[in-house]
Parts: structure tokens; sequence; C-alpha cells
């Protein structure tokens, strides 16, 4: 009998998963980022004017931040991200987590190049930092 396990975790359809009696196969949500997913975004930010402007670190700071709350629950992924113009995304979201809660979620995904990329991270904005509000709060608006 041949083992196909290795041609479906390739594919992204089943994840393995270890419980009492032996494995048990779980399927696992593979998202699709081609390239028509990416152009969408990209307009979509654009016409929304949250489009990226200028290369700089201080303009991606900004206008990262104002895509992530246009965008909401649907976040931004790496692929969108560095699509849109903002270079060492992961460095930009860091840079806004000192300021505002950012979750980093890890997806599943094919990519523009027709393959499975495992872990992809996609950036999803809940509002500021509630432990800078309440400090601010406690010092009249001083950090």
């Amino acid at each position: 009998m041949k083992n196909d396990s290795a041609k479906a975790n390739a594919l992204g359809a089943e994840r393995a998963v270890f419980q009492a009696g032996g494995p048990a196969v779980q399927p696992k949500k593979v998202s699709q980022c081609s390239t028509e997913n990416i152009t969408n975004v990209c307009e979509e930010l654009r016409a929304a004017g949250v489009g990226l402007r200028a290369a700089d670190g201080r303009t991606q700071l900004d206008t990262l931040r104002r895509a992530l709350q246009f965008r909401g629950a649907r976040g931004i992924s790496t692929y969108e991200g560095t699509a849109a113009g903002y270079l060492r995304l992961a460095t930009r979201v860091k840079e806004l987590k000192e300021q505002w809660d950012i979750h980093t979620l890890r997806e599943d995904v094919i990519g523009p190049d027709g393959l499975v990329h495992r872990g992809v991270a996609r950036y999803v904005l809940f509002g500021r930092r509630q432990d800078l509000q309440e400090s601010t709060e406690k010092t009249g608006g001083r950090l």
C-alpha cells in the first residue's frame, strides 16, 4: 500500500492529529493568495485612501495602521502587505505594536507561485493597547 500522506501534506488538504487510539485526520483550511487576490487587496486599499504613497518608514507606519484599521478582521497577510509596498512588514508591525494591539495569525496559503506556504503571517489590528490607555488616563494624558 502506497503512503500518500506526504502528498496530502504538500497539498495542504489534511493534517494528522494524534489522539488516544491512534492518529485522526483533521481538515486544515488553506487560503488562496493568488495574484488576483493580492491585486484586489491593493486596489481596495488605494480606493479607500489607505494605499501606501511613500516608502519612508514614518509614512509606512502611519499608512499601515490605517490600512489595518480599514481591513478590520480580514487583516493583511505578508503577501498582501509586500504587494502593497511595505518592505519588512514584520518590522513595521513590531513598531506599531508599541502603541497598538495587533495579533499575528498564522495561516497556510497557496501563494501566487501555486505552492502551499505554511505559517504565513496575517496581521489584525484590534485597537490601541489597553495598558497604554489605562496609564494615560491615570496620568491625565501623559505617558
